[in-house]
């Protein structure tokens, strides 16, 4: 058995990874205005300018999330933002590969064995306090 398989993870964890692939889902329908809004509230330190150049290009969420360094930096990004938002946008589709591979039920449940979440039981789920 790999170490991966018989580390543990929390319930929390687990709860905030799906959270974060439906989120991914719900930025790539994002219009413009969505997106910033969205931005904003990440705290990624975007200013007006970087604001103008998302509204300047009609930056979409599907268009964010295939964004690169390169791309950032093409249509006017200073390297800082440029490079944040990227990791971002990394982060997310980090996430998505992570559960991509769920195709049925027997994989989710595999998974939740692996990560030591009991089915039978599943009032031995440890309660958690969501972050921020």
């Amino acid at each position: 058995m790999s170490s991966q398989a018989s580390s543990l993870t929390s319930p929390a964890l687990i709860t905030k990874e799906i959270s974060i692939r439906i989120m991914l889902d719900v930025v790539k329908d994002f219009n413009t205005e969505e997106l910033i809004d969205y931005l904003e509230r990440k705290k990624l330190k975007l200013d007006k300018d970087d604001i103008k150049i998302l509204r300047k290009e009609k930056i979409a969420g599907f268009d964010f999330l295939e964004l690169t360094e390169e791309k950032f930096r093409s249509i006017g990004f200073a390297l800082g933002p440029a490079t944040r938002l990227t990791k971002f946008i990394e982060g997310l589709n980090q996430k998505l590969r992570n559960y991509s591979s769920l195709k049925t039920l027997d994989d989710l449940k595999e998974m939740l064995r692996r990560n030591k979440v009991n089915g039978e039981d599943i009032t031995s789920i440890k309660q958690f306090t969501p972050g921020e």
